[in-house]
């Protein structure tokens, strides 16, 4: 069995490449039989229009019957392709190969009318050649490398010359035909280096988006863990509830036994009182119980910042009346930005909920007296940025490095699960929150949120 030469192996490969550089359906689509017949009633119309108007003919003096027999041959091939692939959604290799010799056969019609026309005629016709073989070499991926297009377009201008109208433009002929080719190879190598910009962006883009994908099962898997954390701290707090409402009971049976008719009454309604707060508690730690069961299968959603982040501000206002609270936005126009979060705007709700209460409390011994809620647009990663700064006593300084602890707080009245489980829902979504300091003191809170692209 006989090897194929090396440069015919070569040959082959390079267009392979070539085909694969192109979209078929596109070209399909603009290659239709209605199109291609249109094409040729309008391009017959125009011919007759310069060959016989007042003053396109004596401009262009093209003959309209040779410019007609050059303009039929492209006609005939367009129209046969069409037939033939008019059910097709794709070119084989024979398609490609017809394809060359119909785009030579146009750039040899449009030669052909400048050869035919007076000078300044063909001029103009020389420019429109110029611009066709540039379009073509972008659409088509012309380069150095896949130069097929252009050498059909070579023979076609060469077939072309023989028609020239004088010596003339055999001048013009020689300007056109090396500017035609460098267009064309130029804008086509041009528009490969884009396929390839694009494609190298987007393998940037999966990988990133698979390793935000990664570390989000990371942080959910941590968020989980945390939760039944809570869960069991909940089951304590059941269980110490339990044993305070029965201690609740028999303090009542004692006090009605031991006391006077109006102290045994006093004593009975501090009793209820206590028993009604310790009901209303059991009932809050069965509602977080539950939210956190349901929380952590859930998927992302889009959340509009502006209507959550003023919710909080008129919630925590109501709670911390002497603090001042501003929420300023600064997203892109015009479409409003949302974010992509899991639990949807409970879950932004109580993350900046959570950071803002903390901020109004400060330490316990000393809180804020303004805080500033900022919403803006990341300019290098595009994401969603909520800004929380405070006038307060800011963070401890060895706190600023260290990863949040559950139950870890600097108040005497705190639980320590506001930080904690603020990182915890921020990181379950893809989210990030970063602690400092301000520069003229107070807390400065930075979260990165996942923005939602359409």
């Amino acid at each position: 069995m006989r090897t194929p030469p090396a440069s015919t192996s070569a040959l082959a490969r390079a267009f392979r490449r070539w085909v694969h550089a192109q979209d078929a359906g596109r070209i399909l689509a603009s290659e239709r039989v209605g199109v291609c017949l249109g094409a040729a009633l309008t391009g017959t119309a125009l011919l007759a229009v310069i060959a016989w108007a007042p003053g396109a003919r004596t401009f262009f003096a093209v003959p309209f019957s040779t410019a007609f027999a050059c303009f039929l041959p492209a006609v005939v091939n367009g129209l046969a392709f069409a037939g033939v692939h008019a059910r097709r959604e794709r070119m084989a290799t024979w398609g490609w190969l017809w394809r060359l010799p119909s785009m030579a056969l146009r750039h040899f019609f449009l030669a052909s009318l400048m050869a035919l026309s007076a000078l300044p005629g063909a001029t103009v016709f020389g420019a429109l050649l110029v611009l066709t073989t540039a379009a073509h070499g972008r659409r088509y991926r012309v380069t150095w490398r896949q130069p097929f297009l252009a050498v059909g377009t070579l023979v076609g201008v060469l077939c072309a010359l023989p028609l020239r109208a004088s010596p003339d433009h055999a001048v013009l002929f020689a300007v056109v035909l090396p500017t035609a080719l460098f267009a064309q190879l130029y804008l086509g190598a041009l528009a490969v280096r884009y396929d390839q910009a694009r494609a190298d962006a987007e393998r940037l883009r999966a990988a990133v988006h698979a390793q935000l994908i990664e570390q989000q099962e990371r942080d959910v898997g941590q968020l989980v863990q945390a939760m039944a954390e809570m869960l069991r701290h909940h089951h304590d707090m059941e269980q110490a509830l339990l044993h305070a409402g029965s201690a609740a009971d028999m303090m009542t049976a004692f006090g009605a036994a031991q006391r006077g008719a109006l102290a045994r009454s006093e004593f009975e309604d501090q009793a209820r009182q206590l028993q009604d707060s310790l009901r209303q508690i059991q009932e809050m730690v069965k509602e977080v119980r539950a939210k956190g069961r349901r929380f952590a299968g859930t998927e992302p959603e889009a959340v509009e910042l502006g209507p959550v982040l003023e919710a909080v501000q008129a919630h925590v206002a109501l709670r911390f009346p002497d603090v001042d609270i501003h929420v300023e936005l600064e997203l892109e126009p015009p479409c409003p930005q949302r974010a992509l979060l899991r639990g949807g705007p409970l879950t932004l709700r109580r993350v900046v909920e959570n950071l803002v209460v903390n901020a109004c409390e400060g330490n316990g011994e000393q809180g804020a007296s303004q805080v500033f809620i900022r919403a803006r647009t990341e300019r290098l990663s595009g994401r969603l940025e909520v800004e929380i700064q405070d006038d307060g006593p800011g963070f401890p300084p060895e706190r600023l490095t260290a990863p949040a602890e559950e139950l870890y707080t600097t108040k005497p009245q705190g639980t320590g699960l506001g930080l904690y489980t603020s990182e915890c829902l921020l990181r379950a979504s893809g989210g990030l929150l970063h602690r400092h300091n301000g520069p003229g003191g107070g807390a400065l809170l930075r979260i990165l949120l996942p923005r939602e692209y359409r």
